[in-house]
């Protein structure tokens, strides 16, 4: 079935703090529905993140739905830091998986940050989830990101709001990508609010340990990662892969985004490694 076939449709989920803006695609109707599939974005990011992944999966039988966290994009959220806890991204994940999904477990994809969110969803509710991809998302400590510290992010952000942001991340991204993606991420960056911002680099400053939480539920975890440029090191995610005795896929030449650099392939990895989860 091409992926051509499936249509990408906007609905609105409930969030904990108001509404949730959210992608859907669904297989056609002569490919058998085999799962349901969540993916949450990671910092600065949103629902498109996963745009050209989303018809591949539903082709290949699986409903997919992605959603913009609260206070990112188009989900509403508060204005106040304090709103922006892991119990509070955790808890409105808890609350999407309950109003896609019956009884049955989903398979969840966390991207970045998305990935911490995930596995804090996944240790508080087991029972929800069939299996778990982290996705360019590696484990706690701070001292294993290769990238500014999530603590200066979260002063520069404080300090200057989104425009400091976006000029830093500007001034490696203008002749990278073109103009009209650029402006898109522009526009993305400006929407999603400042407490949403610092308070993910707040998480992720101090996050929680949940390796041995992880192993404990027993579910199949994939951890999915570009060889070349990544938050974190080949090695990190290596070690991670390790210490969750998970499966991986590794993307040559690719950094933080696979999920848009080499969208095909990580779908095709995604769908291997669900059917020998079931």
């Amino acid at each position: 079935m091409s992926q051509a076939t499936v249509q990408t449709t906007p609905f609105t989920l409930r969030g904990a703090a108001g509404p949730l803006a959210a992608w859907e695609s669904i297989p056609p109707r002569d490919v058998e529905t085999r799962g349901t599939v969540l993916l949450v974005p990671g910092f600065t990011g949103s629902k498109e993140d996963f745009e050209a992944m989303l018809p591949i999966l539903a082709a290949a039988g699986f409903r997919c739905v992605a959603y913009d966290q609260r206070g990112q994009w188009q989900s509403d959220g508060p204005d106040e830091v304090s709103g922006y806890t892991m119990a509070d991204f955790a808890g409105d994940l808890i609350q999407v998986v309950d109003q896609i999904s019956d009884d049955t477990p989903i398979h969840l994809v966390g991207h970045s940050f998305g990935g911490y969110v995930a596995r804090a969803a996944l240790v508080a509710r087991p029972n929800r989830f069939r299996s778990l991809t982290l996705l360019a998302s590696g484990p706690y400590l701070t001292s294993d990101i290769n990238f500014t510290p999530p603590q200066l992010v979260a002063q520069l952000i404080e300090s200057g709001g989104q425009q400091a942001l976006w000029e830093q991340m500007n001034r490696s991204l203008a002749n990278l990508i073109p103009p009209a993606e650029l402006e898109f991420l522009h526009n993305r960056m400006f929407a999603t609010k400042k407490a949403n911002m610092i308070g993910i680099m707040r998480v992720m400053d101090g996050p929680t340990d949940y390796t041995a939480a992880l192993r404990a539920t027993a579910l199949p975890i994939l951890i999915a990662y570009g060889n070349s440029g990544d938050v974190w090191p080949p090695s990190v995610h290596e070690r991670y892969a390790e210490e969750l005795d998970a499966r991986t896929a590794v993307y040559e030449g690719v950094g933080h985004l696979p999920n848009e650099d080499r969208p095909a392939r990580v779908c095709a990895d995604l769908v291997a490694f669900w059917n020998d989860s079931h």
